[in-house]
């Protein structure tokens, strides 16, 4: 296949690579799809609709003019090309862009010679159109390898509901409680792909084997659920996604209080099937109806996502557990969702931070061997109490007793990153993505979690792959701008928010206001703002490196500031066992 030469930079269609010289330039797969068609086309127009066409294809795509102007502005950037004085790449308003550089043909030495003079030209052109033909098919996709550190991968799909009178919230609480089961089995031997990133599969068309592939897992279960009154109908399937045979397949009935355990049935059988024992922890299943159904339909509204829902969802977890104070599923999960608000401002971190230390006590107490009681220890110490030594403690309690909870690894992550461990706190966060492959925010954590510890050519990476996986999703973008401002020596603006001191701390260190910043970092932690903890590897804070009231304010929560380039490296208190 051609190689593609402009200027100083080459473009590899078959590697999806593009290099300037010698050195790699970061380009998405849309963006580099973007650049391969209008190279395809040298001195034309290229319409808006047939850049969608070539980009995005026919599937549906939200908001697409800024997605288009996005990806034109990430090929522009990584030119160095100014769209008011292009180089390479000039916008005709309203209709489309062209390719206005000089291409410089390079045929690979075993090649035959291209034809002459005019004919020549078109030879060129119709090989890339081929090349960018043969990327939009292979769609330069990210996909991982099968089985991390050995384990055996499985993915639950989300199941079907077949209610006559449709009850979602129970479908999702299904397949949410069976993953619940499933991540308690031996976790050293079997990895369950988190629901992020299986959410997107919900009525798919694609093949198991696709699906497979994409998740990089093995198997696959997926079913069905039938709820009329008291009554419930399970269908379930384990499907071995290389060859879409059937491991096993069964139907449940039950009724009455026997249909609470019905999650606890098809794991076990599940287990079987896999040759797994299944741990024995009974305070999994609620005994009481309505305190089942409220958990349920708690967690449904908490998956949801939005501010209301996860608001709505409190309610429900908070009557779930009222009901049945023993139902440890439903202290972990309100936890959960109260933190989820404490960290969106939504409610006063230090009360949140309360009701969490309770729900991880009571959540220790009924079930010591759960990885999720000891998370939710962690995160209250990590993020509400400022523990750090006792928080790396639960933490590696928690991943010990289940190695494949995404919360838990992001979250340790981020503990190790404050407490100078860069390395391996990046690749807890990295593992955490490995549990939720296309989930657009595992995948922004990690670009998040590059920014903090200063390397911003990976952090683009990774913030435009979250891109690729959801083109509209907001805190990409901002990841993205400041991991490119960064990278280029420019500091990132922030807006004054008078509702989230540690912000307008951040605002007014980038405009050069120290007095102003320290002002409103103190009102961060005398507010116990669950940001504070990052402001030790903050890079948006560095204009307050040396003041001696930073250091005052972060020796006070028990942080230092940290170097990622250099000093200090790592804490012994942040060492494993």
């Amino acid at each position: 296949m051609v190689m593609i030469r402009f200027g100083r930079f080459t473009l590899d269609p078959r590697y999806g690579e593009l290099r300037r010289d010698e050195e790699a330039v970061p380009l998405a797969p849309q963006p580099f799809r973007l650049l391969l068609t209008l190279l395809s086309h040298p001195g034309e127009l290229v319409t808006r609709e047939e850049l969608r066409q070539q980009v995005w294809g026919d599937g549906t795509f939200v908001d697409f003019e800024r997605g288009l102007n996005f990806c034109v502005l990430q090929v522009r950037t990584a030119l160095g090309d100014d769209a008011k004085h292009p180089a390479y790449i000039e916008t005709l308003p309203r209709r489309g862009y062209r390719f206005i550089g000089q291409l410089i043909e390079e045929v690979p030495a075993a090649s035959p010679p291209l034809p002459a003079a005019p004919a020549r030209r078109g030879a060129l052109r119709w090989l890339i159109a081929a090349a960018a033909l043969a990327v939009v098919i292979l769609g330069i996709a990210w996909q991982r390898e099968p089985g991390p550190d050995g384990k055996t991968m499985l993915a639950v799909l989300p199941f079907d509901d077949l209610s006559a009178t449709g009850d979602p919230a129970f479908a999702d609480g299904m397949t949410e409680e069976l993953l619940t089961h499933l991540g308690a089995l031996q976790p050293q031997r079997l990895g369950v792909i988190a629901r992020t990133s299986t959410a997107r599969y919900r009525g798919t068309k694609k093949s198991m084997n696709d699906i497979g592939r994409e998740l990089g897992v093995r198997y696959v279960v997926e079913g069905s659920v039938r709820r009329e009154a008291d009554r419930v109908r399970v269908t379930a399937q384990l499907i071995d996604a290389r060859d879409q045979t059937h491991v096993w397949a069964e139907s449940f009935d039950r009724s009455g209080s026997g249909a609470l355990a019905i999650q606890r049935d098809v794991a076990g059988k599940i287990a079987g099937a896999l040759r797994i024992e299944l741990l024995g922890e009974d305070v999994l299943t609620a005994r009481i109806p309505a305190a089942h159904d409220a958990y349920m339909r708690g967690r449904y509204l908490a998956n949801e996502g939005s501010t209301p829902s996860v608001e709505a969802a409190v309610v429900e977890l908070r009557k779930s557990v009222r009901l049945e104070p023993g139902f440890v599923l439903a202290h972990i999960a309100l936890a959960e969702s109260l933190h989820t608000l404490a960290m969106r401002e939504k409610i006063d971190a230090r009360a949140a931070g309360e009701e969490i230390r309770r729900a991880g006590e009571i959540a220790l107490r009924l079930a010591p061997t759960l990885a999720q009681s000891h998370g939710i220890t962690a995160m209250h110490r990590f993020w509400y109490a400022w523990d750090w030594e006792g928080a790396e403690e639960s933490y590696r309690n928690a991943i010990r007793l289940n190695p494949n909870e995404p919360g838990t690894l992001h979250d340790h992550g981020w503990l190790l990153i404050t407490r100078g461990a860069f390395d391996e706190g990046i690749a807890e966060i990295r593992r955490a993505q490995e549990l939720d492959p296309v989930s657009p925010r595992a995948n922004m954590h990690v670009a998040w979690a590059y920014i903090y510890t200063r390397r911003y050519a990976e952090a683009v990476r990774e913030a435009q792959r979250a891109l690729v996986l959801s083109p509209g999703l907001p805190e990409a973008y901002r990841c993205l701008e400041d991991a490119q401002a960064f990278s280029s020596g420019k500091a990132p603006r922030r807006e004054v928010s008078t509702s989230d001191p540690y912000s307008s701390a951040v605002a007014f260190a980038l405009a050069g206001d120290r007095d102003k910043a320290l002002e409103w970092l103190g009102t961060a932690r005398e507010r116990r703002n669950l940001s504070f903890p990052l402001a030790s590897v903050d890079p948006k804070l560095d204009a307050l490196n040396g003041d001696p009231g930073f250091a005052e304010l972060l020796k006070s929560a028990g942080l230092t500031r940290r170097n990622p380039s250099g000093t200090p490296s790592r804490s012994r208190a942040s060492r494993r066992s």
